[in-house]
């Protein structure tokens, strides 16, 4: 293996007693322990460093997590250094929770320093999470403060049922944590992952309308006390700079409720003019689509469908030159 340039190779050691009790005949932790210390003694022998995943870690037992990691480093502490065993800490259920203060072993604080404390370096500790319970990117966050190198995951949130760690999200906060990004080449290029986006669109495994970041409506708008903050300072109803970060328009639906300013804030985001509320033909057009939505229409209005009817009204405001179409 060495000649073809492998260094290392990642094994399954599950954790949990759901695992050890049921997978194995006879079952037990210590008959798991032993076939992964079989194991893993084969890997060092072959000269080979072995990543542990200890899979469902947030549903085990301190008492084979913590015995079962020390036997392994004990084990490799008589081959070079650079075959020092990596664990990959599971949350294969996405059990875990950012906390700390929690029992063991869902807190992942907790479970990240007790790994630490037990003589595993940052860099050898990983940490899988899935996204079961609405708590994957928390989750990240709270294991790379607790001391945790590395987060495994995927981009726009793929993955076994309800994904895995969406990566664009963790580097996000990280990046605004200081912890990563420091430093105009070294920032992520999250612009670039819309293109992955309309990749997923064409094999049709789109990300959901309302997904963060890169849904559809991510950063759209329907109430007019929203346009109307728009409007006035754009930050207001924005987390951060999207179209710069992003590369990712505000957006605006109009609905029966966006008022005058989500017109103007629609008109000026496709055209670059500016209305005022006092405006004759805008307040026309306003008056229309008030008058389909108290005939009973549902739908929001998006600006595919008033762009003829908005750059006329352009086209007529005073001093307002005719934008190109």
């Amino acid at each position: 293996m060495a000649g073809l340039g492998v260094r290392e190779t990642g094994m399954l050691a599950s954790a949990s007693d759901y695992h050890t009790f049921y997978k194995f005949k006879p079952g037990g932790r210590a008959q798991a322990a032993r076939t992964y210390l079989d194991a893993v003694g084969a890997v060092l022998d072959a000269g080979l460093r072995p990543r542990l995943h200890l899979e469902d870690a947030t549903r085990a037992p301190r008492e084979f997590i913590l015995p079962f990691v020390a036997a392994v480093q004990e084990l490799a502490a008589r081959y070079p250094a650079q075959q020092a065993p990596k664990f990959r800490v599971c949350d294969t259920m996405g059990l875990g929770l950012p906390l700390d203060g929690v029992a063991w072993p869902r807190s992942i604080p907790g479970l990240v320093r007790e790994l630490r404390a037990a003589g595993v370096d940052s860099e050898r500790l990983e940490f899988h999470p899935h996204n079961d319970t609405h708590l994957v990117v928390a989750n990240c966050l709270a294991a790379v403060l607790a001391g945790c190198a590395a987060i495994n995951g995927t981009l726009l949130g793929k993955g076994e049922r309800t994904g895995n760690a969406p990566l664009e999200g963790v580097l996000l906060h990280l990046v605004g944590l200081n912890l990563v990004g420091q430093g105009g080449s070294q920032r992520p290029d999250f612009a670039v992952l819309n293109r992955l986006n309309e990749l997923y669109e064409r094999l049709g495994q789109g990300v959901p309308a309302k997904y963060p970041l890169y849904g559809r409506d991510a950063h759209r708008t329907r109430a007019g006390i929203h346009a109307d903050g728009l409007n006035k300072f754009w930050p207001m109803y924005a987390p951060f700079d999207v179209p710069g970060l992003l590369g990712r328009p505000l957006e605006l639906s109009l609905t029966a409720d966006s008022g005058l300013a989500g017109l103007i804030f629609l008109i000026r985001q496709h055209t670059g003019h500016e209305l005022s509320k006092d405006d004759a033909g805008l307040r026309a057009l306003h008056a229309r689509l008030g008058a389909d939505f108290e005939a009973g229409r549902q739908t929001a209005v998006e600006w595919e469908e008033i762009a003829d009817e908005a750059r006329a009204v352009v086209a007529g405001a005073p001093g307002q030159p005719v934008p190109s179409a």
